[in-house]
C-alpha cells in the first residue's frame, strides 16, 4: 500500500530596492559691478609766457642817439666841468702872478700856455664800446600743473548662490512574490476536504 505524501513547493519572495542619490547643484551668477570715475578736469595746466627785456640805451648813446633830456644833462655836466677847470686854471695863474716880484717869469709861461692850442687827441672807438652796453633780462616761462585726485566709486551687487539639493529617494518593490503550493502525491486523497 502506498501512503499518501505531501509535496510542498515554496517560492521565496524577493524584494527589489532602487535608490537615487542625485548630487547638489550650485549655480553662482556673476556679481553686478559698476565702476564710476570722473575723468573730466583732473589735470589743470597753466603757463606764463617767457619775457625778454633788451636794454639798448647805452649802445644807442654810443651811437649818439640819445634822448633830449640826456643830451641836456650831459651838456650841463660838461659845461660845469669846463667852468670848474677854467676857475681852477685862472686861480692857479692868479697865484703865479702874485709872485711876479720873485722874477719867476710867470707872465711868459702864462702867455705861452694860453696861446698854444690844446693838442688834439684821437683814439680808436667801437660802437657800442663794449658787449655789456646791451643788457638782457630774461624771465623764463613757468608751467604749473595741478592734478586733482578723484576717487573711484565702486558699487558691487552680489548675488546669492542658488543651491539645489534634491532629495535622495529609495523605492522598495517586490521583485518576486512568495508562493507556496501543496500537492498530495500517492494514494487517494479526498480532495473535497
Amino acid at each position: 500500500m502506498q501512503l499518501t505524501s505531501l509535496n510542498i513547493q515554496q517560492t521565496d519572495a524577493r524584494i527589489g530596492l532602487s535608490s537615487s542619490r542625485p548630487g547638489p547643484q550650485i549655480r553662482q551668477q556673476a556679481a553686478d559691478m559698476q565702476i564710476r570715475q570722473n575723468h573730466n578736469n583732473l589735470i589743470e595746466i597753466s603757463t606764463t609766457a617767457s619775457k625778454m627785456h633788451i636794454d639798448q640805451t647805452e649802445a644807442f648813446a654810443d651811437a649818439n642817439l640819445k634822448s633830449s633830456l640826456r643830451v641836456a644833462n650831459e651838456a650841463a655836466a660838461r659845461a660845469l666841468q669846463q667852468v670848474s677847470s677854467f676857475v681852477a686854471k685862472t686861480a692857479q695863474q692868479g697865484d703865479q702872478l702874485m709872485r711876479i716880484e720873485n722874477g719867476t717869469g710867470a707872465i711868459t709861461r702864462i702867455a705861452k700856455a694860453n696861446s698854444e692850442p690844446t693838442p688834439k687827441q684821437f683814439n680808436i672807438g667801437y660802437m657800442p664800446k663794449s658787449a655789456d652796453r646791451v643788457k638782457f633780462v630774461f624771465q623764463p616761462a613757468q608751467v604749473n600743473i595741478k592734478a586733482r585726485t578723484n576717487e573711484t566709486d565702486i558699487i558691487v551687487n552680489r548675488r546669492a548662490p542658488q543651491i539645489e539639493m534634491p532629495k535622495w529617494q529609495s523605492d522598495v518593490y517586490i521583485k518576486q512574490k512568495n508562493q507556496i503550493s501543496f500537492e498530495a502525491v500517492g494514494g487517494t486523497v479526498n480532495r473535497g476536504l
